[in-house]
């Protein structure tokens, strides 16, 4: 099952989150007060950012962060599955396909766009086996505020 993130979430979503960026289908560790800063944004219904909580039988078994954008190459409405998390026990159980089918049923997005590093060959996988194919793109960032690493 997959539900929006709630209030009560918060302390597992955080425990969560900093396994994802200890692991490695992340580049780098980011800050606490980053997921908190998401989780704040997400329950006060930013228009930006949306938090998920996926779960099995009622256990919290992951979470997804979707970063919401406008394209005009895409033509409309983008979602970005900027992270997908599932617990090591709960991985090979069909929630990432199950995500991916619930995105692709919002009728008023025209793309979902994701990255993932090249250590992460199961979910590129995943993704390559529901239709996504790679981007041409090289990315570059810049943080307004550093990231401390």
């Amino acid at each position: 099952m997959i539900r929006k993130i709630t209030l009560d979430d918060k302390d597992e979503y955080i425990k969560m989150a900093e396994d994802f960026y200890s692991s490695d289908a992340v580049s780098h560790r980011i800050p606490r007060e980053n997921f908190e800063k998401a989780f704040e944004a997400a329950i006060n219904n930013n228009p930006f950012i949306r938090l998920y909580i996926l779960e099995i039988n009622g256990v919290k078994a992951g979470y997804a962060a979707i970063a919401v954008t406008f394209t005009t190459e895409g033509g409309g409405t983008t979602l970005w599955l900027d992270e997908l998390y599932v617990k090591s026990e709960y991985r090979g159980k069909g929630l990432g396909r199950e995500l991916i089918a619930f995105l692709k049923e919002d009728r008023d997005v025209k793309r979902i766009r994701l990255e993932i590093t090249p250590e992460n060959i199961r979910a590129k996988a995943l993704y390559i086996s529901e239709g996504f194919v790679p981007c041409k793109y090289s990315q570059l960032i810049y943080d307004v505020i550093p990231i401390p690493f």
